[in-house]
């Protein structure tokens, strides 16, 4: 009896003294630097991941230790100056199957360093101030204290990166490009469409507008991607495109006017989403309407989860769902309990558990109750996207240390 009593006074105080190891985080630090704090616009921005050892074993981190070798090691999360993340979440992969060589062995006090470069995994950042957010995700290592593996996601500290405007004799050639007719300078011609749309350049318009009437020109799409992504001042030359354009082109035309997200679009995608129009057209409306942040744009969204085609009440809850607005959770229970699609109903439950986190039941097509089953009925993009949603203010501080 005695012995037992010792020996549960030990244990109690073992587990006092050595506390039980279950995430990443009680082994590893993470953290960023950038290789310098100020970039011109299209010139090649690079991160430096940092990971420390600040446990007292040797740490062997197995850089790709999952069956399918799918999930991405290093991620980085950049958010701009209103606190909006830019889409997608940064990724990268060393290969695609594990090597001995990706074993990279840690020890007590020591720092492995990597590089990752941000144009890789995003496109190119509009001039402005970003922060910028690393992750270590899910990467598998094992403590030789224990010999057993880990996983979990480190979280490093925020940094701000600024990124400045084209100078005016680089400004002055890329639109030239945009002049040249003759077919060889096509890919000099697109390579400035995609520089001057993401410096939102209004100087472009009329060259981008000019292109997009070109049936022969392989360029015409993505000069009206480009007039979508300059902003509010491109409208009137989407708008005259659709005036002058086969409506089998409008598609592109309705989603640029998405990209400007500004509230002027509104009244150019309203006459589209009427049940007149071709189902088609109406989607591609209401997805174009899902881009612009404003309430007005967002009324219009959910007077479409009664529309009498299915596939638009669809996209409207899909819509609702990324929306990330907690005032529309009311109204998408309401229509779980009424909507007599199947599809749709399967659709709301998704929407629900975005908003919420939250399993919900709804009919399936042969009339049983079912539950929304996110392991089953979410891509990885969507689980990650949703565990930043529910996370977001994950941050640690920087190690002393670390310069």
């Amino acid at each position: 009896m005695k012995r037992r009593f010792l020996f549960v006074l030990f244990s109690l105080l073992a587990g006092l003294v050595l506390p039980a190891v279950s995430a990443a985080e009680e082994g590893l630090k993470l953290w960023l630097k950038p290789i310098k704090k100020q970039y011109t616009f299209f010139e090649p921005v690079q991160i430096q991941f940092m990971i420390k050892n600040v446990s007292r074993q040797p740490v062997n981190l197995n850089n790709l230790s999952w069956p399918n070798g799918s999930r991405w090691l290093y991620a980085l999360k950049i958010y701009d100056d209103q606190g909006n993340r830019i889409q997608p979440v940064g990724q990268y992969v060393f290969r695609k199957q594990p090597v001995a060589e990706e074993i990279v062995v840690v020890k007590p006090g020591e720092v492995f360093g990597h590089f990752l470069a941000v144009e890789e995994m995003y496109n190119r950042l509009t001039p402005g101030t970003y922060t910028i957010i690393g992750l270590y995700h899910n990467g598998k290592y094992n403590r030789d204290i224990d010999n057993q593996l880990w996983s979990g996601e480190i979280v490093s500290q925020p940094v701000k990166v600024e990124i400045e405007p084209l100078a005016a004799e680089d400004l002055d050639l890329y639109i030239s490009h945009l002049r040249q007719g003759d077919p060889d300078f096509r890919e000099q011609q697109l390579l400035a469409m995609q520089i001057l749309a993401v410096q939102r350049e209004s100087l472009a318009i009329s060259f981008l507008r000019g292109i997009a009437l070109q049936e022969s020109n392989p360029n015409n799409t993505e000069a009206i991607r480009s007039l979508g992504m300059i902003g509010e001042e491109a409208l009137p030359a989407l708008s005259s495109l659709l005036a002058n354009l086969d409506q089998n082109r409008w598609p592109e035309i309705i989603f640029a006017l998405g990209l400007t997200r500004s509230v002027k679009a509104i009244p150019y995608l309203m006459p589209l989403l009427l049940v007149k129009q071709e189902e088609n057209i109406s989607a591609w409306a209401l997805k174009a309407l899902a881009k612009i942040k404003d309430q007005q744009a967002q009324d219009l969204i959910i007077q479409k989860v009664k529309d009498p085609r299915e596939t638009i009440r669809q996209i409207a809850v899909e819509t609702l769902g990324k929306s990330r607005d907690a005032k529309v959770i009311t109204l998408l229970k309401d229509l779980l309990n009424n909507e007599f699609r199947a599809n749709v109903r399967r659709q709301i439950a998704k929407a629900l558990y975005l908003l919420t986190g939250e399993i919900h039941d709804y009919k399936d097509f042969q009339g049983k109750i079912t539950a929304f089953n996110p392991e089953k009925d979410l891509t990885q993009d969507e689980k990650d996207g949703l565990n930043d949603y529910f996370a977001r203010d994950r941050q640690v501080s920087e190690p002393e240390d670390s310069e």
